[in-house]
């Protein structure tokens, strides 16, 4: 840690220590929002030397007041209204009404005489302060809202000026208009501020017995009393000789306190959970206020603009300028509005000229005290003096921020947790192959955990720990679930919280009923109600770590229970009592080669908490912790894992969580997210869309994952060695693990690639560091440990992907010797090749060019399959030539170019589609008959999860061969056209039926573009916008089949974008038709001009401005950046992108 980081975290750490004493609120100061604004003899900023102010801007709440209405004032009195039932201090507290009555009646919601001197001192004060901002013939423009009172604010500050200053120009204004900006309530506002619900920490028994005789004749006590509270409060802002001090506690009036404090910090501050809704609803009054102030820049005006409104729009603004009187605050702590916003509550923004630079700065004085504009840095002559640019550009920079944080929080998380509702259910997929098996988990970007709320107790295969069916809800589960496939989760923890009757052990009787009505997923953070538990629930969480926040809702014991979910019964767990502490772990078991074995790695969890218990205690497979439960007050627990061991666990929470409190780690989180979201920004005028596109997003970021621990002291991170889990140490970049290899080398990884190049070459030398470990390059590297779950091996694709898009940061040459020794040699022992390490059949491939119908493969998950093995592996080989010739082994090169023609070996001539084929016999020559199988729709157990009809497409390294083998570009169409069941309707526009496509399964990811090769790229766009239209819903039986790591959700994504790469390995990517008005992909623009569900067909397109007619771009195109045009429109346009010129290059040559 370096000398500046340490001084600022003591410099938070002495803050903090600072908030903790600080000096309790008066009794005015009590009142909250309704603090009359306090005596001030100037302000406390002092302009720097060589600075002179030009321009003010301000924002005002109006000043002091009395209530809204007069209604409020007559339900109170009327309470007491019964004589007979009052006690002494109620009748005494009756005649006090009484007279506030008589002076409130007819001004509920108007200012009073000290709110108008309130602002005329501030006017005055301003003057006198800043007289060369006044100085000659200065403007003075004012608007108010329509509210009386802010409208005799802004008059009283107006007289102020006329008095106080000679030549002053003044303009005041109150209009309707105005409102768009001034007092703006955004719709999310509203109904933030419609569903915020917060609790006194209070009961009116003791209030109502000493009022009334008999309190139950009072219908609603709390409310009586918060509405007493509220004009006893306000006393000081109507100067009324009257207290009701002594008809409350100290403990009743803080407890009120500090409900509005926190009502108001939640729906107008910076509190994490309103997702940033506050500060967007200020986005309209700052453009206002910027607009204003470079107007007055440009024209070299002196003088100052005026803005007179409410507590919630100035408490906003502040919330979105990220204002603070301190630099070092928990995110947690609720403001004080005494401090905030009390009556007359102000910003003022200094505007000062510098001799020496010419530039414009700007100071924020909050209620005329210099505040801190946190994310800008200072000028060296002040802690509180800002160029304007930079404000500027930070301002900017937020309200895209806050924007993405709008998506974040509208992403749904449990968009494929059911079974599929999607056009295609029912036609080729079976069971568990309809549902997408997602988790609605808390996550940052391939974070190492997934923390989800559980439904299901099991590490089983294909069983998901989330079912949106389900209705018992089972704790929160850190898991490392292959999201969307049909694995197994290994080395999770599921914490569960009780809040009624003594400690329940079994996971059944453990269960609890929730609803997703009172469910909240995000990325960032996950909350559910349990009715029956009396508590809330939630969890935010960061790479390695994670908060748990349990709120209970009336007093008693709350029971925390740890288990490990380790169905061979393995799973430890140990107490620290002494120091806070629960420890467990969950031995990891292998999958596939070796079912069962131990991996020689576990996952380890430590969980540590502040409060007392009452009682804990634990057995070999559990553990439980009961604490004295307060209502309204959370336990918060902390959480951190490792898969080296508990030590690093203890070092992880340490990094990630001991210095943050819930609402801070909500934060991180959603900031992490903000950055994956930013690196592709999309536009359009269906909201729908972008939140559909940034859910692709989400699911895309869960793998691979980060399996090693946070950096040392030396930059070092531990993690266990690939296949045999021993632990090591001594590498610098992060490693990853879990590579569904088969699903994500398509469109996942790609994408992965295009986001962020340094995460991709990390994710490379990952499966480096496989290779040096094992001596084998992994096929489907899962569980620390060598498999061969599904078919191909293609580490090849992905890592030359890397390198053919010129990916740094990884060893290329590594990488390719073990891409070579797969695709040349064999293990030479039996138990090696069976413990999931080289190519399946590679004998067979090598001998006869294909893998023959007599080789069974047996030592393999997916036995036989021998066509799609043939298929895959031949693609491989290309990938593999294109990272022999990147490192100059030319020979290699060549040699593989040649093998990858051997998919021809599995191409029937009769037929013309993919075939079954037999070893050649004796007298044979150049291959052995052919099965002639004619049935292209249904399985075939040479081909892998799918039909011929599917596989035969499988060529996206030579789709030009593939075009000949089929018989020809118009031959290619037609088959085309019927595997999509199209055809041209009357009106020349497409038209599809019952598709034999099948897009719940990989294999067919990439057929919808091999029209471009055809010269029909409008065929394409059509299939595309038709597939996203019905195979991908925003429920959570939206998808088709698994998301398979992400890769069905990568289609999805790449779909929406505009284009898909159809043969990674490559630089090429085929256009489709794009979802948005505009995409930005780091320096990559594209804009689709008329775009909308009826336009959706390529009519021209220009690249930097010239005509642009090929139906691919390169990655060249987006890496480098420009700006890519498409017109689009309703019919097709079968003159553009299909000229000899205009179709994807031969890369098979």
């Amino acid at each position: 840690m370096n000398r500046k980081m340490k001084k600022t975290l003591l410099t938070c750490a002495l803050l903090m220590v600072a908030h903790a004493t600080m000096a309790q609120p008066t009794w005015e100061q009590l009142g909250g929002v309704y603090y009359a604004y306090p005596q001030r003899t100037g302000t406390d900023f002092r302009v720097p030397d060589g600075f002179e102010p030009f321009y003010i801007s301000h924002y005002g709440r109006h000043g002091s007041r009395w209530l809204t209405s007069d209604s409020r004032y007559e339900w109170v009195v009327s309470q007491f209204a019964d004589k007979r039932n009052l006690t002494p201090l109620g009748k005494q507290v009756a005649k006090r009404l009484a007279k506030v009555w008589r002076n409130a009646k007819g001004n509920g919601g108007k200012l009073t005489l000290l709110g108008a001197r309130q602002h005329s001192d501030i006017a005055r004060r301003m003057a006198e302060t800043y007289p060369t901002v006044f100085a000659g013939r200065p403007f003075v423009e004012a608007r108010s809202s329509v509210s009386d009172r802010c409208r005799k604010s802004m008059q009283a500050a107006f007289y102020t000026f006329l008095r106080q200053l000679s030549g002053v120009m003044v303009h005041c204004k109150s209009d309707t208009a105005d409102m768009a900006w001034m007092a703006y309530d955004s719709p999310e506002e509203k109904r933030l501020t419609a569903t915020t619900r917060v609790k006194a920490d209070v009961t009116p028994t003791r209030f109502l017995t000493a009022l009334f005789r008999d309190p139950s004749k009072v219908t609603d006590g709390l409310t009586l009393m918060s509405e007493l509270f509220t004009i006893a409060t306000d006393m000081q802002d109507v100067e009324l000789p009257i207290t009701f001090q002594d008809v409350f506690t100290r403990e009743e009036a803080e407890a009120f306190y500090w409900q509005n404090n926190r009502r108001m910090w939640i729906c107008n501050g910076p509190s994490a959970q309103n997702n940033g809704i506050p500060a967007r609803s200020a986005v309209s009054l700052w453009q206002r206020i910027e607009a204003e102030a470079d107007t007055a820049i440009a024209h070299g005006r002196h003088g100052a603009n005026l803005r007179f409104g409410h507590d919630t729009n100035l408490y906003r603004l502040l919330t979105l300028l990220r204002l603070s009187g301190e630099r070092c605050r928990p995110a947690e702590e609720v403001d004080r509005m005494d401090s905030v916003v009390p009556m007359a509550a102000n910003l003022q923004m200094i505007f000062m000229r510098c001799a020496a630079t010419e530039q414009v700065y700007v100071a924020f004085l909050h209620n005329e005290r210099p505040v801190y504009a946190l994310g800008c840095e200072a000028v060296a002559a002040s802690p509180y003096v800002y160029a304007w640019d930079s404000v500027k550009a930070f301002v900017h920079q937020r309200m895209a921020s806050l924007e993405r944080r709008r998506v974040l929080s509208e992403v749904n998380t449990l968009v494929g947790t059911a079974q599929a509702t999607t056009r295609s259910k029912g036609i080729y997929g079976k069971g568990s192959e309809e549902h997408g098996q997602t988790l609605p988990a808390v996550l940052v970007p391939h974070g190492q955990n997934f923390w989800t709320p559980q439904t299901r107790a099991t590490e089983q295969k294909c069983v998901a720990p989330y079912y949106y069916p389900d209705s018992l809800f089972q704790g929160i589960r850190c898991s490392h679930w292959l999201v969307g496939g049909c694995t197994q989760d290994y080395g999770s923890f599921t914490i569960t919280a009780q809040g009624t009757g003594p400690v329940r052990l079994g996971v059944e009787e453990g269960s609890t009923p929730f609803s997703h009505s009172q469910e909240q997923a995000h990325p960032h953070c996950y909350a559910v109600e349990l009715p029956k538990e009396r508590l809330r629930m939630e969890v935010t969480a960061l790479s390695h770590s994670a908060l748990l926040r349990i709120t209970p809702e009336v007093d008693g014991e709350v029971h925390i229970v740890v288990r490990p979910n380790s169905d061979e019964r393995e799973g430890s767990v140990r107490l620290d009592t002494l120091r806070h502490r629960l420890f467990a772990s969950n031995p990891v078991h292998r999958i596939y080669q070796g079912w069962g074995e131990r991996a020689g790695f576990a996952g380890h969890l430590v969980l540590a908490y502040d409060d007392k218990t009452v009682t804990s205690g634990c057995n070999d497979s559990l553990a439980w912790l009961t604490f004295r439960g307060h209502a309204g007050q959370p336990i918060v627990l902390s959480a951190a894992t490792s898969f080296t061991s508990q030590q690093q666990a203890e070092r992880n929470l340490l990094t990630e969580a001991s210095k943050i409190d819930f609402g801070g780690m909500v934060e991180a989180n959603a900031a992490l997210w903000d950055e994956r979201l930013a690196k592709v920004e999309v536009e359009s005028r269906d909201s729908a869309k972008v939140r559909q596109f940034y859910g692709a997003l989400y699911r895309s970021s869960f793998l691979p994952h980060e399996f090693s621990d946070v950096p040392d002291a030396r930059g070092q991170r531990a993690c266990p060695r690939f296949a045999d889990g021993r632990a090591e140490q001594g590498e610098r970049q992060p490693m990853y693990m879990d590579y569904s290899m088969w699903d994500v080398y398509r469109a996942e990884m790609p994408l992965l690639l295009l986001l962020d190049t340094t995460l991709t070459a990390n994710m490379m030398q990952s499966l480096c560091r496989m290779y040096r470990a094992g001596g084998w390059m992994p096929i489907f590297p899962c569980w620390n440990a060598y498999t061969a779950a599904m078919i191909g091996d293609h580490a090849a694709a992905v890592l030359a992907d890397a390198v053919v898009k010129g990916v740094r940061g990884f060893d290329w040459v590594t990488a390719y010797e073990g891409v070579r020794k797969n695709a040349f040699e064999s293990p030479a022992d039996i138990k090696t090749y069976r413990d999931g390490m080289g190519r399946r059949a590679l004998l067979s491939y090598l001998r006869y060019g294909y893998v023959s119908l007599e080789d069974s493969v047996p030592d393999a998950f997916h036995t036989r399959e021998q066509v799609s093995r043939t298929l895959e592996y031949a693609y491989d080989d290309y990938c593999a030539a294109q990272l022999a010739q990147a490192v100059g082994r030319g020979a290699d090169a060549q040699l593989l170019m040649e093998r990858s023609h051997n998919w021809q070996h599995v191409f029937n001539p009769t037929t013309r589609w993919a075939d079954g084929r037999h070893a050649p016999r004796r007298w044979q020559r150049g291959g052995g008959d052919f099965l002639g199988n004619d049935d292209l729709l249904s399985r075939v157990p040479f081909v892998t999860e799918g039909a011929v009809a599917h596989y035969s497409f499988y060529v996206p390294h030579d789709v030009r061969g593939l075009m000949s083998a089929m018989g020809g570009r118009d031959s290619l169409s037609l088959r085309l056209d019927r595997l999509f069941a199209l055809h041209t309707t009357d009106t020349t526009s497409l038209s599809t039926g019952r598709m034999a496509y099948w897009h719940g399964n990989e294999p067919c990811h990439h057929i919808t573009y091999l029209y471009a090769w055809t010269g029909e790229p409008w065929k394409t766009q059509f299939l595309v916008h038709e597939i996203l239209r019905t195979e991908y819903l925003d429920e959570p039986g939206g998808l088709s089949g698994n998301d398979d790591a992400g890769q069905m959700s990568a289609w999805q994504a790449f779909g929406m974008m505009g284009f898909y790469p159809v043969c990674p390995g490559t630089p090429y990517y085929i256009l489709g038709t794009p979802a948005f008005d505009r995409l930005r992909l780091g320096r990559f623009e594209l804009e689709a001009v008329d775009v909308s569900d009826e336009n959706i067909y390529i009519q021209s397109a220009t690249w930097n401005g010239q005509p642009y007619d090929r139906a691919y771009i390169t990655h060249d195109m987006l890496s480098r950046g420009g700006r890519l045009v498409l017109t689009m429109g309703r019919r097709p346009n079968k003159r553009w992108g299909c000229s000899p010129s205009a179709l994807p290059p031969d890369t098979a040559r």
